[in-house]
């Protein structure tokens, strides 16, 4: 899928005032949708200028002005629509050389409300876990420091990497949320181990069936069967588990027909779709008072649905 990325990055690479109109507009998109708190993640460095998947020894990337940009958006989308935004910048597997001043930035603007930077991400490939054959691609000493400064973490794992890649981004990484991580239902004691842990995945239904995240093929030889997706078998598990978009304007997708798709072809049940909102709510980067009102939205919704 990051080849789709390589043809409408270098569109909007560097552009301050599109970046800001379409941060903006993501705003909009998300009010359309009765979405009341949203958490969006991007990689500055890949939008800014010089910025690319593939390193360049004499290109050196500046993305503060992007940040800068992309805030600045959000926050007039935020006045205008009424949907509190905050972001998650993420680092790019393939761009270790970024990895530090990801986490400088996200730690320097945690406190700049409104739209802060409450965590990081790793994105775009797991192959910097695999430290036998990408040993070039390591991002940990940068994460060893997001820990000792208290940053949230969230990492891409176990999407189309093995189960130990999710047990890597908790035990060495410090993730908190996992990004994915659907490979953990081939394992038992690994899904037990994230329960016990309380880590959250962030589930995507339909960036799973593009993206080879559920590898259906693999299930038995059954074919694609919704009520076999692994989001299934972690709410099984009991698992903390939220319904996400992934990227919805690549995945030509929202955040609506996720919830869609878990009702109509999941076969999930009010109750589990209810639970899904609160464990986003419990996983969120925000205050416990903020949660605290995020959950009185939803229980008002959900006692108005019941008398309907």
């Amino acid at each position: 899928m990051i080849i789709c990325f390589e043809h409408f990055i270098p569109i909007v690479r560097g552009d301050l005032g599109l970046l800001e109109e379409l941060a903006h507009n993501f705003v909009k998109r998300q009010a359309a949708q009765n979405i009341v708190y949203t958490e969006v993640r991007y990689s500055p460095h890949l939008l800014a200028e010089g910025g690319d998947f593939v390193a360049t020894d004499d290109v050196k990337v500046d993305a503060e002005p992007v940040l800068d940009a992309v805030t600045k958006g959000l926050r007039r989308g935020e006045k205008e629509y009424g949907v509190k935004v905050n972001q998650i910048l993420c680092c790019i597997a393939w761009r270790p050389d970024w990895a530090e001043d990801v986490i400088n930035l996200a730690h320097e603007r945690r406190n700049n409300v409104p739209c802060a930077i409450v965590g990081v991400d790793i994105a775009a490939g797991e192959e910097h876990f695999d430290k036998v054959n990408y040993p070039h691609l390591d991002h940990e000493a940068a994460f060893q420091r997001a820990k000792e400064l208290k940053l949230n973490i969230t990492i891409h794992a176990g999407e189309v990497g093995n189960t130990e890649f999710v047990e890597r981004a908790v035990n060495d990484y410090g993730a908190s949320r996992i990004g994915h991580g659907y490979r953990i239902v081939s394992n038992s004691s690994i899904m037990d181990e994230m329960k016990i842990k309380g880590i959250h995945f962030e589930t995507c239904p339909t960036s799973s069936l593009e993206t080879g995240g559920w590898d259906f093929k693999a299930d038995e030889g059954k074919g694609k069967d919704w009520k076999e997706h692994p989001t299934v078998k972690m709410f099984d598990h009991g698992l903390s588990v939220g319904l996400n978009s992934d990227d919805p304007a690549v995945f030509d997708t929202s955040l609506t027909w996720q919830f869609r798709i878990a009702i109509g072809k999941m076969g999930l049940s009010k109750n589990c779709l209810c639970k899904s909102v609160y464990d986003s709510i419990n996983a969120a980067y925000i205050s416990n008072e903020e949660k605290a009102s995020l959950r009185k939205l939803i229980d008002e919704y959900v006692s108005l649905y019941d008398t309907i």
